[in-house]
């Protein structure tokens, strides 16, 4: 059994409408659970964000993936959909598990990866044993996109700060940050789009129906999230039924201090959860 860094560094591909796309699959040699860990990421993100996060949790024992979503819009939805670009990173997703033979998996969905992930659920639930989502997008209602860009920028100058103050993150943040240009530069027209997307979408319908499904749905969400604040999630207090976790930290706190939230998700992802599908 090859290594954590070996395998990571090692991608695989999936056919997707003819474009070959990339994922990351680390196995490692004992399985805590059956069930493999998906790590869907969010705008500007890719595997290489969540990298040391999926490290730890290798080496905790659980097999992790997660993909690099393509700068490409397929149109596969030729109507005028606010969320054609989130449907297609759920078929992505689906492509993945379906190339995999997966027929449960735990999900870990940051921020905009929440959308896709929560979409994908929708397409298949039958896959989905149970699904975090982390600083997610799709929950704030009633936003504009000017005003989510600004939270963004917000969240850009708390995380600089942190490279200055936060020896810890620095590394984290600094990695993250080229990841996040890369995925602009390769498609600025479309990363606006996804902006617009993330900013009119909503979870809300979809959640209940997945809820009714039998799959446990959690919540991580920092303190200082300052990109999907609390206060803005009005729905949440709608949805009792949902396991909701304040962490201390930022947006960026999965995968500025990755310890912190492999510890979470160690004990989400091996711990009976038996309150689901209850009202």
């Amino acid at each position: 059994m090859q290594n954590f860094q070996s395998q990571f560094s090692t991608k695989k591909q999936v056919d997707f409408h003819g474009k070959k796309i990339s994922f990351v699959d680390v196995i490692p040699p004992v399985q805590k659970s059956p069930h493999p860990i998906f790590i869907a990421p969010g705008w500007g993100e890719t595997p290489k964000t969540f990298k040391d996060l999926m490290n730890l949790l290798f080496d905790a024992g659980f097999r992790v993936i997660s993909v690099a979503h393509p700068r490409q819009d397929f149109k596969l939805i030729t109507k005028n959909n606010i969320s054609k670009l989130e449907f297609q990173k759920a078929e992505i997703i689906l492509s993945v598990f379906d190339f995999l033979n997966l027929e449960k998996v735990n999900v870990v969905a940051h921020s905009e990866g929440a959308i896709n992930a929560v979409l994908a659920a929708h397409v298949s639930p039958v896959i989905f044993e149970d699904i975090l989502l982390v600083g997610p997008g799709g929950l704030v209602e009633n936003e504009g996109f000017f005003e989510l860009v600004g939270r963004f920028i917000g969240n850009m100058f708390q995380d600089g700060w942190g490279i200055f103050t936060d020896k810890v993150a620095r590394g984290h943040l600094i990695s993250s940050f080229a990841e996040t240009f890369k995925y602009f530069l390769k498609n600025p027209v479309m990363g606006l789009l996804e902006g617009s997307a993330i900013s009119r979408t909503h979870l809300q319908a979809y959640l209940i129906d997945l809820h009714k499904e039998n799959i446990s749905i959690g919540i991580i969400l920092g303190t200082d999230d300052v990109v999907f604040p609390l206060k803005k999630m009005k729905s949440l207090s709608e949805m009792k039924w949902i396991d909701f976790h304040p962490v201390a930290g930022d947006h960026s706190g999965i995968f500025s201090h990755p310890e912190s939230y492999a510890v979470l998700l160690e004990e989400r992802f091996t711990t009976s959860r038996p309150n689901k599908g209850k009202q």
